[in-house]
């Protein structure tokens, strides 16, 4: 080759290198997915029902076609180790999660680590693991989570999130990682316990495609919880939270501020990972819900379908101006529970939700689906 043109080569791959670095540095800036998420963990049971969605039209809908449809882009599934109902256990998930993937959506994994719900007051250990020490405990999560993730990498369902934990305000894995009352110097056996379940994690993916999440079931305390990891250097992405006026601060201007103050004191993006408002203090089935009072509710935000659109407006626009762009989206919580004949120890028609789903009572999809129509 002719050194003149050994010089152009160079100069071309040079400026090359350039272009690639220059457009990495560009991919920094490019605007994150703005996830707009269902929890759809109850559909691996209510599909044995066919029941009959219908959209606003009244039209019958395949449900995931529609929500997809509509502009959802993140399913939530629980995981529970070893069911006691038999739902929402691997198989289910794994099930489920091709569904997902099968139509385009990102898929958010929730560990629960127990073999039932756990949340802030109340988190038991897989019956298998509780006469274990809290070292076989962090042998046990490290190889069930990375089981579990191998699994679904497997059938090329890997998670685009994964949550260890679910509302771990009192910490998880009670007592072993437990940092509430009489454990409140016990962080450092929960952040342990997430340590072991995160590392499991980075080995399968190789590739970093993976966002964990930290979840915290209140707005008003996560300062607190988020500060007191601090010192472990965790290794996770998301701050996870959940927002039920029900059970928290119903004044939204300090929800603002709070928000606004996670975000100014952690790098973390934060995802609104439950939520869910009521269109009606009515109910269709004969167990008692978890809203039918006036005094549950956000004075603003009145419980009618309208009412219900409008408290999702007013909370999308709250996470987008999340200040540094740390505001990634939310997911509501069982939009899709609705009365039904199942087989619930506590009712016959199996729900305790249905006034707070995104389907009415003759199952047709309410307005404040349109909120998840709009570009963010």
């Amino acid at each position: 080759m002719k050194p003149f043109k050994l010089y152009l080569l160079i100069l071309s791959l040079i400026f090359t290198s350039c272009s690639k670095n220059d457009a990495s540095d560009d991919d920094t800036n490019t605007p994150k997915t703005f996830y707009k998420g269902m929890d759809l963990s109850f559909q691996s049971e209510l599909e044995d029902y066919n029941l009959d969605y219908k959209d606003e039209d009244g039209n019958s809908v395949q449900l995931l076609d529609f929500v997809k449809s509509k502009g959802t882009n993140l399913v939530r599934l629980k995981l529970w180790h070893t069911p006691q109902d038999g739902e929402n256990g691997l198989e289910d998930v794994k099930t489920y999660a091709q569904k997902v993937k099968a139509k385009g959506m990102d898929f958010l994994l929730n560990f629960h680590y127990s073999d039932y719900w756990a949340d802030p007051g109340t988190q038991t250990p897989p019956a298998a693991w509780q006469n274990m020490t809290l070292n076989q405990v962090k042998v046990a999560i490290y190889n069930y989570t990375k089981d579990v993730v191998t699994q679904l990498k497997a059938q090329n369902t890997l998670p685009d999130m994964i949550q260890i934990g679910n509302e771990t305000d009192s910490g998880f894995l009670w007592n072993y990682g437990r940092v509430w009352g009489s454990f409140s110097d016990n962080w450092v056996n929960y952040a342990g316990l997430v340590s072991e379940a995160t590392r499991a994690i980075r080995e399968v993916d190789t590739e970093n495609k993976v966002q964990i999440m930290l979840h915290h079931a209140s707005v008003e305390n996560a300062i607190f919880f988020f500060n007191e990891l601090q010192s472990y250097n965790l290794d996770f992405d998301i701050i996870g939270l959940s927002y039920y006026p029900q059970f928290q601060i119903r004044d939204l201007n300090l929800v603002v501020s709070k928000l606004n103050e996670l975000a100014n004191t952690f790098n973390k993006d934060i995802l609104m990972v439950e939520v869910a408002y009521p269109f009606t203090l009515q109910w269709n089935d004969n167990q008692t819900n978890y809203i039918g009072s006036i005094d549950q509710i956000i004075s603003e935000f009145s419980p009618t379908p309208q009412g219900q659109k409008a408290y999702f407006e007013w909370l999308i626009n709250t996470i987008k101006n999340i200040p540094n762009n740390k505001g990634i989206g939310f997911c509501y919580w069982a939009p899709d529970w609705v009365a039904f004949n199942g087989n619930e120890t506590t009712s016959t028609n199996g729900t305790s939700w249905e006034n707070q789903c995104l389907f009415d009572f003759d199952l047709k999809a309410l307005p404040a689906m349109d909120v998840y129509r709009l570009n963010y």
